[in-house]
This record gives structure tokens, sequence and C-alpha cells, in this order.
């Protein structure tokens, strides 16, 4: 899913939570967030790839628009991960967009019949997901079946409940979220009422993404994870800065890729503090 609400999207996702989306698209409780670079013939990224307490694995993609072809996009995905996995790997869509699903779920030929699942948020019903304890489903629940001005005030005195630590990545995420469908300002305007940061000056989403870095270098310290696992964390912030600059700067250079694909942790830590002040590519990624 190319487009600017992937961020927002996966770092609902990735703090820890037992909500009703998560249970609907993982099946279970989240161990591991996998990478989710592919090799560069396919040019693609899964949206998200976890390992759930069960021991299964589970490819998420956040789909905003009918993708025609989509249904191949998802089989190439699969060939590629069952091959480095080594085992099955469980795929679901949500579906967020605008209009109605009309996403292919499917693709038969002489030889195979690949299928994969569909979650369409907008036939789930708000309420429930206001009430959950989870942020993730009650920013999701302003986009679910319902009235969006009940679920905005809802959402918006949840938000002022938070510590204010958890203030500024809850709205962030609220307000890029809003822009599915075309309620930025209307959300932005909500949030400057109630005394809350201006966060639609935050372009890039700058402290949601530092957080989320710092938040995944803590718990890899304490949990003493194993290399293979280390490398997928290393490979996730690499892809998550590698959206922000696209974000900030449009298609990055070739160079600009290989200085991604060669960074060490502290690079891309430092990298992307920087990126919420730098002007140019260049200066970020000095």
């Amino acid at each position: 899913m190319a487009h600017r609400y992937d961020v927002s999207l996966k770092a609902l996702f990735l703090r820890e939570g037992d909500g009703i989306m998560r249970r609907r698209l993982f099946g279970g409780k989240v161990t591991e967030h996998l990478a989710t670079e592919q090799p560069q013939v396919f040019n693609h990224r899964a949206d998200m790839v976890v390992r759930t307490e069960d021991g299964s694995l589970h490819q998420i993609e956040f789909q905003t628009s009918n993708e025609p072809g989509f249904a191949v996009r998802m089989l190439e995905y699969y060939a590629y991960l069952v091959r480095v996995h080594k085992q099955h790997i469980v795929q679901t869509v949500l579906y967020l967009g605008p209009g109605p699903l009309q996403l292919e779920r499917t693709y038969t030929s002489p030889s195979m019949d690949f299928r994969f699942e569909i979650v369409n948020l907008r036939e789930y019903d708000a309420e429930p997901l206001l009430a959950s304890p989870d942020w993730a489903d009650n920013a999701l629940a302003l986009l679910a079946k319902g009235e969006t001005e009940k679920a905005l005030g809802a959402v918006i005195s949840r938000l002022r409940a938070m510590k204010s630590e958890d203030q500024n990545w809850a709205a962030s995420t609220l307000l890029l979220l809003s822009g599915i469908l075309g309620m930025e300002e209307t959300v932005n305007d909500r949030l400057k009422e109630v005394g809350m940061i201006n966060v639609m000056e935050n372009k890039v989403l700058g402290p949601l993404i530092q957080q989320q870095l710092e938040q995944s270098e803590r718990k890899g310290r304490s949990q003493g994870r194993q290399e293979g696992k280390q490398e997928g964390k290393q490979e996730g912030k690499q892809d998550i800065l590698q959206e922000l600059l696209t974000e900030k700067f449009g298609s990055l250079p070739g160079w600009a890729m290989q200085r991604l694909q060669t960074a060490s942790a502290e690079d891309l830590h430092a990298w992307a503090k920087r990126v919420l002040h730098s002007t140019t590519l260049e200066e970020t990624l000095r």
C-alpha cells in the first residue's frame, strides 16, 4: 500500500494491544514483527508480517483503493514469504477505502486456486470498536459503519484521558487516518479546541516514528533478541525511515537507497531524528 497512510496504519499495530481488529487480523497475540522487505525485482514491500503466539505467520495489507491485479501482488508476496520462512503464511487484507470494496480476493488458473481473506472495515459497527480498550480499534472506528461525528467525539474524549506521553502519538495517527475521509482540517481543529498539540504541522509524523524506534530499541535490549530477530528489527527501521524520506523528499535516488540498506542502527536512529528538521535529503543522510 504505497501511499501516505502506510506509516500511521502500521504504527497503530506496532504497540502491544489485544483489541478487536488485532484478533481479527492477526488471529492471536503477536510475539514478533518480522522484516517486510522483498528483493528489488518485485519492488513490493508487505505492510506487516508478524508471528503469533501459536507460531503461525500472518501478513497484513492495508488497502484504501480497489487496485487492479491486486490478487497477483498477494500471490507474489505469498511465494516470497513462504520461500523465506519455510512455512504457510496467513494473508489478510484490511480494506479502509471510501468506495465500495471491489478488490479481487482470488487468483485462479488451470493449475492453481489461490485465495486470501479481505476484512472490510466499512462493514464493522463503530460502537464495539469505540468501546474497546485498544487505541487501534478506537482510531479505526472513525472509518467503520456509524455516525462519523459521534465516533469522532468519542475518540477525542478517549484522547483527552490519555497520559501526555501517549497523546501526541495517538493524535498523530488519528489525524492521518482522517485523511482517508477528507477530514484532516476538522480533526485538527477539534484537537486544537481541546488544547492538544497542532500535529498538522508534523508532516512526516516525526514524533510518532521516533517514539516507535526508541520503543523498539528498548524492547530489543531488554529481551536480548537473537541475531535473526535483530536483523528483522533493523530492516523494519529501514522500512519506516524510507517511507518518511519518500513522504518528505519524493522518490529516493539510488545513492540514498544504498545508504539506507547499509546503515547501522545508530545511523538510522540519528536520521529519523534529523528528518524532522532537515530541508534536503543530503542534509538528512549526511
